[in-house]
């Protein structure tokens, strides 16, 4: 066991020096036991990948920063909050589609409206598009999911000032984004 360990840590100080060969190991050695965490919990194996190629990308690209005691930890760690993260933005994302779907339905009464929406519904999006994640997140957690502050800064680890600053700023972008669109931009961005 404690040769195991001090394999582990010679791996990590010769990465942090950039050596390939040692953030080849970590990957072989690690790989496939990260792989199999992530895809218990999606259970989706292009997302397994997709999750854990991107974890060790990470630690290739920061690998001068990194602190780490226990490497299987360390990545255990790391790859069970980027599961948490994945699973967030899926359950953003489908409640926004479910708000703009329901949304749609109740706008049946005329096709020039629904188009109007469906148009407003791709402005937004796009718009959303051109935020980062953070402020995307912030804004569709406030204003879609009709989340307090308060909540949204305790969920997401922000002071509610962060929180504010990233509405506010989105808010700003959209309505500027969403010019053509002022009267209905106007009526869901109103009420911060």
């Amino acid at each position: 066991m404690q040769s195991s360990v001090n394999f582990d840590e010679n791996l990590v100080d010769r990465l942090k020096n950039g050596d390939n060969a040692a953030f080849v190991s970590i990957y072989e050695k690690y790989w496939h036991k990260v792989f199999i965490v992530v895809y218990r919990r999606v259970k989706e194996k292009e997302v397994a990948k997709e999750l854990t190629q991107n974890l060790f990308l990470k630690i290739w690209e920061k690998r001068e920063e990194l602190h780490i005691n226990k490497l299987e930890n360390y990545l255990l760690t790391s790859i069970k909050h980027a599961v948490i993260d994945h699973v967030e933005k899926q359950l953003v994302a489908n409640r926004y589609l479910s708000y703009y779907k329901a949304y749609v339905s109740l706008q049946n009464e005329s096709t020039e409206e629904s188009m109007n929406f469906n148009d407003l519904s791709e402005a937004i999006e796009k718009g959303l598009g051109k935020l980062s994640e953070k402020s995307q997140l912030v804004f569709k957690l406030t204003k879609l999911d009709h989340w307090p502050v308060e909540k949204v800064a305790n969920h997401l680890q922000l002071s509610e000032k962060t929180v504010g600053y990233h509405l506010t700023k989105s808010i700003k972008f959209l309505r500027v984004f969403l010019k053509e669109f002022t009267f209905a931009a106007f009526f869901c961005l109103s009420s911060y």
